[in-house]
C-alpha cells in the first residue's frame, strides 16, 4: 500500500532540516529536564497538569521527527505520549493519536496500529482519524471494515490530511475493492477520484 500523510505537519513544516533537529535538540534538554524535577514520582500517576505537559513536549518531540520522515522514532514519542491520561479533548490529542498511525503507516508497522482501536470513541468524528483507520484496517485486510472508515470519513469536515474526506477516501475504497478482486467497483472509484494521479494510473491499468 503507497501509504499518504508523509506531510502531516505540512503547515508546520520548515524548510531547514537543520533547524528541525535544533528544536529536537532543545525539545529533548527540556524533556529531561522536566523529568529531572518528576524523578521522585511516577509520572503515569501524577496531577492531570504535570501528565499533560509530559504528553506535550513527547508530542511535539515526536512531530519534529515525522516532519524530519523519521518515522519509527516519531511513533515511538508518540506512543509514549499517548500512555499518559491525557484530554482527548486537546486537539494536540487527536493529532498524536493521528499521527502515531501514520508513523507506523508509513515505517511499516502498521499492523501495530490496530492498538487505536482503544480510542477511536474518542476521535471518531474527526475525517484524519477515521481515514486513518481505514488504512490501519487495510493493513489487517480487514477490506470492508477499511471500506466503511473511507466512507465515514468522506462525511466528515476537513482536517490537515487533504483528500482524507473525498478523494483519497475514493481512490483507497477502489484499492480495497481491487485486493477484493471487485474490478468493476474498484474502477468506479476510481473514476471518481480521476483527479488524483494515482487513482487515474490504476483506473489505465485495469
Amino acid at each position: 500500500m503507497d501509504i499518504i500523510g508523509q506531510n502531516y505537519f505540512v503547515e508546520e513544516y520548515m524548510d531547514d532540516r537543520e533547524d528541525l533537529e535544533r528544536s529536537i535538540e532543545l525539545l529533548q534538554m527540556e524533556l529531561e529536564k522536566f523529568v529531572n524535577m518528576h524523578q521522585d514520582e511516577d509520572l503515569q500517576e501524577a496531577e492531570a497538569e504535570v501528565q499533560n505537559e509530559a504528553g506535550f513536549l513527547l508530542y511535539t518531540i515526536g512531530k519534529n521527527f515525522y516532519m524530519l520522515q523519521d518515522y519509527e522514532t516519531a511513533s515511538e514519542y508518540f506512543e509514549t505520549g499517548l500512555a499518559f491520561n491525557l484530554d482527548v479533548n486537546d486537539d494536540y490529542v487527536l493529532e498524536m493519536a493521528t499521527a502515531y498511525g501514520l508513523s507506523l503507516l508509513n515505517c511499516n508497522k502498521g499492523r501495530e496500529a490496530i492498538v487505536l482501536e482503544a480510542v477511536y470513541d474518542f476521535f471518531d468524528g474527526q475525517a484524519d482519524f477515521v481515514f486513518m483507520m481505514g488504512l490501519v484496517y487495510m493493513e489487517q485486510n480487514q477490506y470492508e471494515q477499511a471500506i466503511m472508515e473511507f466512507a465515514k470519513a468522506s462525511m466528515l469536515m476537513d482536517g490537515k490530511i487533504a483528500g482524507a474526506n473525498s478523494y483519497l477516501a475514493q481512490y483507497y475504497t477502489g484499492v480495497a475493492r481491487e485486493k477484493q478482486g471487485r474490478i468493476e467497483e474498484a474502477r468506479a472509484m476510481y473514476a471518481k477520484a480521476a483527479d488524483y494521479e494515482p487513482a487515474r494510473e490504476r483506473l489505465a491499468n485495469l
